[in-house]
């Protein structure tokens, strides 16, 4: 059986990999952590300084990374009656939303490239405006692909 501290060993383990992940998906290194410990917390919410203590950072640290979670509607915070703490958890349905929100945005990369084209109109460097041109196609096709997705996924219920 697992003695508490290999857990605590495991789970910082996990963290960190979790971490690593949401780093390469975009977030900042600490708000990668905090979300990643958040979704292991069991209880699946935790009070500040329990966050603090589990990755050792700075109040600033995690106060900025909470902060940014909350705002990217991905964490929420709760009071439970007769505590003064605020604890955090992961919003599943926020995140969902901010997901969505990430995917609908795919469109606007399509037709800022289609500008960067326009603009470059009369380049000479005809290979590099051809490469353009397959990001357009390519987020032109990602972007009809996603609509199909999303409605699917709407209609399932």
């Amino acid at each position: 059986m697992a003695t508490k501290k290999s857990q605590v060993k495991e789970s910082q383990e996990m963290v960190e990999k979790m971490g690593v992940f949401f780093e390469k998906a975009g977030l900042a290194p600490m708000p990668g952590r905090v979300f990643a410990y958040l979704l292991l917390a069991e209880p699946p919410q935790k009070d500040f300084y329990e966050i603090q203590e589990f990755l050792k950072a700075s109040k600033s640290a995690i106060s900025n990374a909470l902060k940014f979670l909350q705002n990217r509607g991905m964490v929420e915070y709760l009071t439970i009656s007769g505590d003064r703490r605020r604890y955090f958890k992961v919003d599943a349905k926020g995140w969902l939303e901010t997901t969505r929100a990430d995917i609908a945005s795919t469109a606007h990369f399509k037709v800022m490239i289609e500008n960067v084209l326009k603009h470059r109109a009369g380049s000479k460097h005809l290979d590099f405006n051809e490469q353009l041109e397959e990001m357009v196609e390519f987020y032109e096709a990602l972007d009809k692909n996603l609509i199909t997705f999303m409605k699917k996924w709407d209609a399932r219920k």
